[in-house]
């Protein structure tokens, strides 16, 4: 992977911005309020440090979190009510140092679920997973556009980064969903026919998501989801 180091210094740069917007949004009936969602960031960041530094001091390097689900809902439970103006420090403070931990490591064999290198690990944990969610919280408070956005900021940049499939297929999975919200049919089925080869559980989610409805009738559609 190239570009490391400039999408982790752009992916700071963006949760800035988003935390002094969201220091003034009102509360929304869905998601996560963005305290909630800088601290979920944080978590992962610190898990992902805490491996880092086993990999660096040469022992044995722990496995990731295995039930996600039960991780999450522990650290969610602990950590609400955190004011943002802390999330947000916490958050860019494990962002510094996983950077600081790359600039004197660099890329090396390292296995963070389907991540098979530091540099990739980086990327999954700390540019794709937050921008993921910083699309969705812009989406669930109405402002589609903007998470859209960052949606197509990410697929650009990743493939500009010469990303592999496990961290581009997602994102282009993403834009071809809003290109489907937007009547853009065709574009989001060539950028589905792109994805899908990537990531075998992009077709599973495929099956099923409701932003791809649109699209459901389509025999292009169809023949995709059916393919081996």
């Amino acid at each position: 992977m190239k570009d490391v180091l400039r999408l982790l210094e752009s992916e700071r740069e963006t949760e800035r911005r988003f935390t002094g917007q969201a220091e003034s949004e009102p509360d929304h009936p869905t998601g996560w309020p963005a305290s909630l969602l800088m601290s979920h960031i944080a978590s992962w960041r610190e898990q992902l440090r805490e491996r880092f530094v086993q990999l660096r001091d040469g022992g044995p390097t722990m496995p990731p979190p295995q039930d996600i689900d039960a991780f999450n809902a522990a650290k969610l439970a602990q950590d609400a009510g955190v004011p943002l103006a802390d999330a947000a420090r916490r958050s860019d403070q494990a962002l510094l140092a996983l950077i600081d931990m790359w600039k004197a490591m660099g890329d090396r064999p390292f296995t963070w679920y389907v991540a098979r290198t530091t540099g990739e690990a980086l990327i999954r944990n700390s540019y794709a997973h937050p921008r993921n969610h910083l699309a969705e919280h812009f989406i669930e408070c109405g402002d589609r556009a903007g998470g859209y956005r960052i949606y197509e900021e990410s697929a650009i940049e990743l493939r500009k980064a010469e990303a592999p499939g496990h961290i581009l297929g997602p994102a282009l999975y993403n834009v071809a969903c809003g290109r489907a919200g937007q009547g853009r049919s065709d574009e989001a089925l060539r950028l589905l026919e792109e994805a899908l080869p990537m990531r075998a559980d992009i077709r599973g989610a495929a099956q099923e998501d409701p932003d791809l409805a649109p699209l459901r009738d389509d025999p292009r559609f169809q023949a995709m989801l059916a393919d081996p």
